[in-house]
């Protein structure tokens, strides 16, 4: 595993345990050695050199961008265009493909490629997760928050994980609040052989990193006044928001009771830049809607669902109750305000691009809780 090299120093971080099984940080360092070639001689990172046709299960093909009348935007004098990540080819449509892209990356240079993730009975993250490690070829296990008798019966989201070949494993509420923990990490990748673990929502800053690219070249030429997108981990819009660089005002409905959208916003865009002061100056373009949740994370109001009917049989765009809707419900509030009261980027006339980011999969959800409880 190692071979001499008498002027390096190899520094490693190690987890040990006391005899009360208390877990605790230390660091070794290893003069004249250093660890090869699998860790010190890695080759640089490129996102997607493993990624197959997008029949497979899953792509980062540009998805398309379309101009959508709506009565809203168009009562509002708003120019209105959608940016389809629900509609990428495949059965893992959505941002995630987005945010999977290094993790995934990382996880294929792994000696038995292997994925390890966290979710909910309905979510969008685990589902991307089980199809992308289905169509490439990668082990993927799956924490589902959840008591074993939960999943009895399983939810349609996570029949698919499994029929992908997803190892559901579920763990209390207790448990799944310590997923962040060294101590839950280290014995997870005990348990189950080293796999690459990615957090929640790849919510991280390799998630954030390839959330970049949904930003274009075209987009930074011909600025938009306002992009308007969806957020519970956070990744997505701070990858945009880096993507973007000032050119576009952005806002960020969030899906999340209780929780400060900029604070976790500017935190993720720190951890790609590591600047403070740079990650400030981003945040100055992005607009947090921190009330757009509706009363909580998953809860669909009345006023959501009516939204979500109106939308599709105007539009003929479906859009899913737990992000996309919830976003367009505070954007329509916006625009319903007169023009003075309005932000200056959805003044009449201005150009305004929604990025849809799928989790369509979800909406199956209320179908399944009335079979259930007939």
């Amino acid at each position: 595993m190692f071979t001499t090299a008498l002027t390096t120093m190899t520094t490693l971080e190690v987890i040990l345990f006391r005899e009360d099984n208390e877990a605790f940080w230390t660091v070794i360092k290893i003069f004249g050695v250093q660890i090869a070639p699998h860790v010190a001689n890695l080759p640089p990172m490129k996102p997607l050199s493993h990624t197959p046709e997008p029949s497979s299960g899953f792509s980062l093909h540009v998805p398309r961008t379309e101009r959508v009348n709506w009565s809203v935007t168009n009562a509002a004098g708003i120019d209105f265009h959608i940016r389809r990540l629900d509609a990428i080819p495949g059965t893992a449509p959505g941002n995630k493909a987005w945010k999977l892209q290094y993790h995934i990356e990382r996880a294929m240079r792994m000696h038995n490629p292997a994925m390890l993730t966290f979710g909910g009975a309905w979510s969008n993250h685990l589902h991307a997760t089980a199809a992308t490690g289905h169509a490439l070829g990668i082990r993927t296990i799956g924490l589902v928050r959840a008591d074993p008798h939960e999943l009895k019966k399983l939810t349609p989201t996570l029949q698919d994980c499994t029929e992908w070949g997803m190892e559901l494993v579920p763990v209390s509420r207790a448990e799944y609040r310590e997923k962040h923990l060294n101590f839950f990490k280290a014995w997870l990748r005990d348990r189950f052989n080293n796999p690459w673990i990615v957090p929640e929502g790849a919510g991280d800053a390799l998630g954030t990193m390839g959330c970049q690219t949904l930003i274009s070249s075209e987009d930074l030429l011909r600025p938009w006044d306002a992009i308007v997108v969806s957020a519970g981990s956070g990744s997505t819009a701070a990858g945009m928001a880096i993507g973007l660089g000032g050119k576009s005002h952005l806002f960020v409905g969030n899906a999340l009771k209780g929780l400060d959208m900029a604070t976790l916003v500017q935190q993720r865009v720190n951890e790609v830049l590591i600047d403070e002061q740079w990650s400030a100056d981003i945040m100055e373009n992005v607009t947090p809607w921190n009330d757009a949740h509706e009363g909580g994370f998953g809860k669909i109001t009345p006023a959501v669902s009516d939204l979500m009917g109106n939308f599709q049989s105007e539009t003929g765009i479906e859009l899913d109750g737990v992000y996309t809707a919830k976003t367009l419900l505070k954007f329509q509030g916006a625009l319903e305000l007169s023009p003075e009261n309005r932000p200056h980027q959805l003044k009449p006339g201005n150009k305004v691009l929604f990025v849809h980011t799928g989790g369509i999969q979800g909406n199956r959800s209320e179908q399944f809780q009335r079979d259930r409880n007939s």
